[in-house]
């Protein structure tokens, strides 16, 4: 039995906000990655195209992949993306042995990411306990529990290779349990296992961020190489949460709660506890869009009582407006920042104390004219 992380995938902000400052912003995020990861400069190759919306890509030796410039995370600011699969994953393990997951996951952290998927694969290389014709007759007998809503999706055959699907690729919970060894002659690749089946939980999103969390909490331990974490016993907690297979039953559907775990699943997963899918709600950052929204109830009862002060005046009201705007608009620094943050989404010039004296003094203009008694 083996236990790897076979996925990898985290965007963090670049900290970029203005046109010119995009490319210098970009190459030195380049270098400060590639350095971490231990790729070398002759080994970055930046590619014709960049998915998902980014405007640069690159290539980090065969199979690690940055994406730089893309989309704008909630506050504003331009996003990065690492992706690791699973060559990817064993790229890294070979170039850092002296690193661990851990520490690639706690410099993320510090570069402010977000987790965005993580596959945990627990490979089987006897079928000493369970084998896939075992699991795809209590998969049709109904002897099973899951957290999936939908039935687990068989895709193939025992003899041509068979696939157990749970759940599906847009939710943020997925079990797919397959014949690797199998997939690997399809693929024509070397493949010396007789045996060899692949339990692959993949995580998205919270619960990508909640996985990662608990390990990064109770796992941590440097004395462990590559990974620093006792990962296979929390592999197979989660396996346990995510799938029980039952013992021999008559049950219903409904009442395989009630049965107790098959013997021969619970010796597969070294008798660990179930534990519970963990997920990690996002945090609600407030931008200066949200503040906008949140404001609008308070601004309108203001204007309207304005309106009606001014015996609803149009005229009289559009001087009172402008003398709202140039006697009490006022910016705190953290005020401006998350000001210019929005304007530079949209495209528009940052404003400062100066150019905001200025627009004031544009209102007062207006006020003089309005003002005239012809």
């Amino acid at each position: 039995m083996e236990v790897k992380i076979d996925y990898f995938s985290v965007t963090f902000p670049l900290d970029c906000y203005f046109d010119e400052l995009v490319f210098f912003n970009v190459y030195d995020m380049l270098k400060l990655i590639s350095q971490y990861l231990n790729v070398k400069p002759f080994e970055i190759l930046q590619q014709p195209y960049a998915q998902n919306n980014y405007h640069y890509q690159y290539l980090l030796g065969e199979h690690i992949i940055l994406r730089l410039d893309g989309p704008m995370d909630e506050n504003y600011h331009k996003t990065c993306h690492l992706e690791m699969k699973g060559e990817g994953c064993r790229d890294f393990e070979r170039r850092n042995p002296d690193k661990t997951w851990i520490k690639l996951i706690l410099t993320m952290v510090y570069l402010n990411a977000k987790f965005k998927r993580i596959d945990i694969a627990v490979d089987d290389y006897e079928g000493k306990y369970v084998t896939m014709k075992w699991l795809l007759d209590k998969i049709e007998k109904e002897q099973y529990t899951s957290i999936f809503r939908n039935e687990p999706m068989p895709i193939g055959t025992l003899k041509s290779g068979l696939t157990l699907q749970f759940g599906t690729h847009d939710s943020n919970n997925m079990l797919v349990i397959y014949d690797k060894r199998l997939e690997q002659q399809k693929r024509k690749k070397l493949c010396d296992k007789d045996y060899w089946v692949r339990y692959e939980m993949r995580f998205r999103n919270q619960v990508a961020s909640g996985v990662i969390t608990k390990l990064i909490t109770a796992y941590d331990d440097e004395t462990i190489p590559i990974y620093g974490m006792d990962i296979k016993q929390y592999a197979f907690e989660l396996l346990y949460g995510l799938l029980d297979i039952k013992e021999e039953n008559n049950c219903s559907d409904n009442n395989q709660h009630k049965v107790q775990t098959d013997p021969l699943w619970s010796s597969f997963l070294n008798h660990v506890s179930k534990s519970k899918i963990p997920r990690v709600e996002p945090a609600q950052i407030k931008g200066f869009e949200s503040y906008l929204k949140s404001a609008i109830p308070y601004v309108s009862m203001f204007l309207f009582v304005k309106f009606l002060i001014v015996n609803q005046n149009p005229d009289l009201f559009e001087i009172e407006l402008y003398k709202f705007l140039k006697n009490d608009l006022y910016f705190t620094k953290a005020r401006f920042h998350k000001l210019n943050l929005f304007l530079s989404q949209h495209n528009l010039e940052p404003i400062d104390n100066d150019a905001l004296g200025k627009i004031k003094k544009r209102f007062s203009e207006i006020l003089e004219d309005k003002m005239l008694p012809f």
